[in-house]
């Protein structure tokens, strides 16, 4: 009886928030995120959120702030629960093992008294490589006073666009296999920044990352770091969740493979996203509002409404503001749809907090160590999507039926 008297509490306060939040949002702005569902603009690998371990020791310091501890490969508590259901929580997570201090790390093999000897013996060839990576850390030093105003700048975001565009464009000409990574992004270099790159202002800049690096056919994205420095996914002291893990994991549960080409007409403080559904129908659009003022309600339309109409489904507006998505498996047989909601903010409003909020409640691990399951919020489909200030919604809409979905 406790255990259920508990769940209807947490219910009761999710739907309380989920009101008071829908209210506040009465005197806000609308915007349109339109979404071309005719075919995939790109698409991930089945992994694609990635994480580092690096090398660095507890003695590795920066701008007199210690930030590794035992973080280091080397030294690293394998057994800690925490970090063991942190990791399968991803089932799998990709890791890359490495870093700065590789090119001092010797390997104790037989011939080690030898000559090191070429490990690739190969002509140049348009297939010689598989993949190619390229590090992240466009903020600036840790040190710096406007890495808050960087993230928040919708235009400071944009630069990053040019430098996914440009190697996606010179791999198309290169005519070769060869894919795109992102090996290591930690956003602002020398270990970043304590209560910035480990707090939830940070999640702004993460997911703008990943869909933008998603939209130019980036298979894989490796954060810096899973543990370790002011930027790690995981406290590096006691393993307990940034508010960036749980962020990479609604990722990875709800975003798939096909990234479907998004706009947004309305406010420039709105960042829109938008992936064919994972493991499920439909797709889950991501939307990020960068204003601290203006709660943002957001319609959903459908560019390949024509396409449908061809094949003998209703046809409605492209103008159309609400969440019903015109055009795709009709608005009748939709009736009564709903779409599942996750609101990310901080605690106490505060975006320099550890602490994430999913739909009003905070998100931590048990006294087992086990991280928290992911609750969504089940909205009417025929409401616009409620977008409070400084806060984060992924919506997955399973009625919203589209080719490059099928």
């Amino acid at each position: 009886m406790g255990g259920t008297a508990g769940l209807r509490r947490r219910r009761l306060l999710v739907a309380l928030w989920f009101v008071a939040t829908w209210l506040g949002a009465a005197a806000g702005d609308a915007g349109v995120a339109s979404v071309d569902g005719r075919r995939a603009v790109a698409s991930t690998g089945e992994d694609f959120v990635c994480a580092t371990l690096d090398w660095w020791p507890p003695e590795k310091c920066d701008y007199g702030t210690c930030a590794w501890g035992r973080a280091s490969l080397l030294n690293l508590d394998l057994s800690n629960k925490v970090l063991l259901n942190a990791i399968k929580a991803f089932s799998p997570l990709t890791l890359r093992l490495g870093g700065s201090l590789q090119d001092k790390v010797v390997y104790g093999t037989a011939d080690l008294r030898q000559p090191c000897t070429p490990f690739l013996i190969a002509k140049t060839k348009p297939n010689l490589l598989n993949v190619v990576t390229h590090h992240i850390y466009n903020l600036g030093a840790g040190v710096d006073t406007h890495l808050m105003e960087r993230i928040l700048d919708p235009s400071y975001l944009d630069g990053m666009a040019s430098t996914f565009s440009n190697l996606q464009g010179i791999l198309k000409s290169a005519g070769t296999s060869t894919v795109a990574w992102v090996g290591e992004a930690g956003g602002a270099y020398n270990s970043g920044h304590h209560l910035i790159t480990d707090a939830f202002v940070f999640s702004f800049w993460f997911l703008d990352q990943l869909g933008m690096s998603a939209k130019y056919d980036t298979k894989s994205y490796c954060r810096q770091s899973l543990i370790g420095g002011n930027y790690g996914l995981l406290n590096t002291t006691t393993f307990q969740p940034n508010p960036d893990y749980y962020s990479a994991l609604l990722w990875h549960r709800l975003m798939g493979t096909k990234v479907l080409a998004t706009t947004f007409s309305g406010t420039n403080k709105i960042r829109a996203y938008a992936h064919c559904a994972k493991d499920s129908t439909g797709i889950t659009l991501l939307l990020i509002n960068l204003s601290g003022n203006t709660t943002t309600q957001v319609s959903v339309t459908s560019e390949g409404a024509a396409a449908a109409h061809k094949h003998g489904l209703k046809k409605h507006s492209r103008k159309t503001r609400h969440v019903h998505v015109p055009g795709f498996s009709g608005f009748a047989e939709a009736a009564g749809a709903m779409r599942n909601e996750y609101h990310l903010t901080p605690k106490d409003g505060n975006l320099q907090s550890q602490v994430m909020l999913l739909n009003g409640r905070a998100l931590a691990t048990d006294a087992d160590g086990n991280i928290p399951r992911f609750e969504a919020v089940k909205v009417d489909a025929a409401q616009p999507i409620t977008v409070a200030p400084y806060s984060i919604v992924f919506s997955h809409i399973p009625h919203f039926s589209v080719p490059a979905c099928s």
